[in-house]
C-alpha cells in the first residue's frame, strides 16, 4: 500500500480545495449596511497558536458596526451572545430569570414589575441597573417599526429604585413576558455606546456592548467577526477563547471549508443552512458528525392580492390541492422535513388538528376548481385563461438563507404547469426580495417562512397578518380586515382557559379561507468536525441555535491546528499512517 506523508496530504487536500472555496464565497452576497469596519487583524479563519478557538461558517456579515440592542439590524443569533434579557426562554414554554430575578404581573396585565440582577455588568465595566433598562426601552418603543410586539406600546416606565423597574403598557396582552425573551429589540445595551446626537430621540450606537457571555474582538466587514467572553458575565463562563465566525456566502462552499478544516461548524437557519443535498452526504462522512433537529417554522406560498387576483378562493384552493406535498419532503428533499399539513407546525402552541389543516395533492380535483371557476385554455397553449386574462404569475424568492427553495420553486412551477398555470420564476439576493415583496410589491407569488420558536403564534400573527412593516401597509401573507380584530381579540384573553377557543377561530379561519399554501416544515442541521469539537449542544431555539458557553476545543487536535495557523488555513489532519 503507498504510503503518503502528512505534509504531503495536507498540501495535495489544500491545492485541490481551496480554490473551489475561494471562488465560490462571493456567488451570494448579503445585505451590507454601509463600509465602515472596525480593526482586525486578518481576515482569514486563521487559530491563533496556544488559542482555544472554533471557526463557524456564516452565511451573511455580522453588520457588527449597526449591532444595536433597539434594532432589527444584524443576525439574530448575535444579539443573544452579546445582550441578556430580563427573561429568557428555556424552551418547552418556559420563561427563566435572566438580567431579572423575579417580576409581578397585574390582573389586567398591564403593569409589570421586575427586580434586577443585583452586581451585574456591562462587558465594558458600567453597572446594569433600572436606569439603564428605562434608557433602553425608549429607545425602541413607541416606533412603528416594532408594531407587531405588544411590548412596543409602553405608557410608561420608571425606575423604582436602582434594581426595580416598573413598566406600564396600554394592553394587557399574555405575550408581553414572552416577548422580553426576544433577541431584538428587548435587550441592553450600555448607556455608554449611546452618544448624544441632535434629532434623534434614541441617541448614536456606537459599539455593541451588553452583558451577556460574549463581546466583540474585532470585525472585518463582509469577511469575519471574533467574539470573546465577556470578563464581567454572570452566568456560566464559556470555555472557548474566542469564536471565529467566517462569513461564507455560498452554501456549497461552507459545506467545502468544513470538509477541508478550513472551519469547524456550519449550519443553523439564521447562521447559514446546510443544503438538503448534502445532509446525507455530510451524515455518511465518519469525519464529521450532524445534528438535525426539529423547528416551529413552516415554509409557505403567500399570494398578493393587492388587485383582487387572487380573491377567488377557489383559484387559492386549486393552486393548494395541485401541489403534492408528500413529494417534496419524500422525494425533492430525500425524506429531511416534514409534510405541511397546515399553516401552523403541530408543535406551535394553541395548534390542533381541527383548527389547522392543509389540502393535499390532487391534481384532478385543481382541474375540476378551476373548469368550475371558468379558468380554461381556450387556444390550447397550456395557459388556462378566463375574461382573457391568462393564470400567469410571477413568483419570486431568495436562495440566501435557504439554498434549497431554488429546487422547490422549481418543482413547483413544473407542478402548477399541469394544471395549466404558468409560473415565471424570479430569483433575487435578500435586498431584493425584501424591497419587492415588503416596498414595490411587484410579485403574484412568493416563497416565504414563518418566524420561529418562541414567536409563535403570539408575535408572528401581527407580523404576518398585520400591516407589514409599518402600519398603512399591505399584511406579509395575506390583508384581511376580519382578521385583525379576531388577533386582537386572542392576544388580549389573558384566561387561559378561553384563549384556547380564541385560537381554534383564528387558526381555522387562516384554514379554511385557504390564505396561503403550506408547502413544507423544515428541519435545522448542524454539522461539525468532532476531533475539533467538544461538547457541542443544540441550543434552546433558532436564536441561540449553538450552547455557544458550552463549546470546547478537543484536546488533541486544538494544539495541532494552532501549530498550522502560519499557513493561513487550517486542514483536517489525514488519518494515513
Amino acid at each position: 500500500m503507498m504510503r503518503i506523508s502528512l505534509n504531503s496530504f495536507l498540501a495535495a487536500l489544500f491545492l485541490i480545495v481551496s480554490p473551489v472555496i475561494f471562488s465560490s464565497c462571493g456567488s451570494e452576497s448579503p445585505p451590507s449596511a454601509g463600509d465602515a469596519t472596525s480593526p482586525s487583524p486578518s481576515g482569514s479563519a486563521t487559530v491563533r497558536p496556544g488559542s482555544r478557538e472554533l471557526v463557524v461558517a456564516t452565511f451573511r456579515d455580522g453588520a457588527l458596526d449597526e449591532l444595536d440592542a433597539a434594532s432589527y439590524n444584524g443576525p439574530q443569533f448575535l444579539f443573544k451572545m452579546i445582550y441578556d434579557g430580563l427573561v429568557e426562554d428555556a424552551g418547552n414554554g418556559r420563561t427563566v430569570p435572566a438580567l431579572a430575578t423575579s417580576w409581578e404581573i397585574s390582573e389586567d396585565g398591564r403593569e409589570y414589575v421586575f427586580h434586577l440582577r443585583e452586581g451585574v455588568k456591562f462587558s465594558d465595566g458600567t453597572d446594569f441597573d433600572a436606569d439603564a433598562v428605562v434608557i433602553n426601552m425608549k429607545r425602541w418603543t413607541g416606533n412603528d417599526r416594532y408594531a407587531a410586539l405588544a411590548s412596543n406600546k409602553l405608557s410608561d416606565i420608571e425606575a423604582v429604585d436602582r434594581h426595580t423597574v416598573r413598566m406600564v403598557f396600554e394592553a394587557g396582552e399574555y405575550s408581553i413576558l414572552n416577548e422580553q425573551t426576544y433577541p431584538r429589540p428587548v435587550r441592553y445595551l450600555s448607556p455608554a455606546s449611546i452618544e448624544p446626537d441632535p434629532g434623534n430621540p434614541v441617541g448614536r450606537f456606537t459599539a455593541p456592548v451588553g452583558t451577556g457571555p460574549w463581546m466583540l474582538e474585532s470585525y472585518d466587514k463582509e469577511k469575519e467577526y471574533v467574539l470573546v467572553p465577556n470578563p464581567h458575565y454572570w452566568g456560566e463562563k464559556p470555555k472557548l477563547d474566542r469564536i471565529r465566525f467566517k462569513v461564507v456566502g455560498d452554501s456549497q462552499a461552507r459545506v467545502m471549508a468544513l470538509r477541508s478544516g478550513e472551519v469547524d461548524i456550519i449550519g443553523g437557519d439564521l447562521m447559514g443552512k446546510i443544503p438538503i443535498e448534502s445532509v446525507p452526504e455530510l451524515t455518511g462522512d465518519p469525519a464529521i458528525d450532524v445534528v438535525i433537529t426539529d423547528t416551529m417554522c413552516s415554509h409557505m406560498i403567500v399570494f398578493n392580492n393587492d388587485d383582487g387576483k387572487f380573491a377567488d378562493r377557489n383559484l387559492r384552493l386549486a393552486i393548494n390541492h395541485a401541489i403534492d406535498k408528500k413529494a417534496v419532503t419524500a422525494d425533492l428533499f430525500d425524506g429531511i422535513g416534514k409534510v405541511a399539513d397546515g399553516f401552523f407546525q403541530p408543535s406551535v402552541p394553541y395548534v390542533t388538528p381541527e383548527n389547522n389543516y392543509g389540502y393535499p395533492g390532487d391534481k384532478g380535483k385543481a382541474a375540476r376548481l378551476l373548469d368550475e371557476g371558468g379558468y380554461i385554455d381556450s387556444d390550447g397553449d397550456g395557459v388556462r385563461e378566463r375574461d382573457g386574462k391568462p393564470l400567469e404569475y410571477n413568483f419570486v424568492l431568495s436562495t440566501g438563507e435557504f439554498p434549497e427553495w431554488k429546487v422547490l420553486a422549481e418543482f413547483v412551477q413544473a407542478e402548477l404547469a399541469q394544471v395549466g398555470i404558468k409560473i415565471n420564476l424570479n430569483i433575487l439576493d435578500r435586498n431584493g426580495f425584501y424591497e419587492t415583496t415588503q416596498s414595490t410589491r411587484m410579485f403574484d407569488l412568493a416563497l416565504m417562512r414563518t418566524p420561529n420558536d418562541s414567536w409563535m403564534p403570539h408575535s408572528s400573527l401581527m407580523e404576518l397578518f398585520g400591516p407589514y412593516p409599518t402600519p398603512g401597509r399591505p399584511a406579509r401573507v395575506w390583508t384581511e380586515p376580519k382578521l385583525l380584530p379576531m388577533i386582537a381579540e386572542t392576544l388580549a384573553t389573558l384566561d387561559v382557559s378561553k384563549r384556547q377557543g380564541k385560537y381554534d377561530e383564528l387558526f381555522g379561519y387562516i384554514s379554511s379561507e385557504v390564505l396561503a399554501v403550506p408547502i413544507y416544515y423544515p428541519v435545522v442541521s448542524f454539522a461539525y468536525n468532532p476531533k475539533r469539537v467538544r461538547n457541542f449542544e443544540v441550543g434552546v431555539n433558532s436564536f441561540a441555535p449553538i450552547n455557544w458557553e458550552s463549546l470546547d476545543v478537543g484536546d488533541d487536535t486544538w494544539a495541532w491546528k494552532a501549530n498550522w495557523s502560519k499557513t493561513g488555513r487550517t486542514p483536517r489532519p489525514s488519518t494515513a499512517a
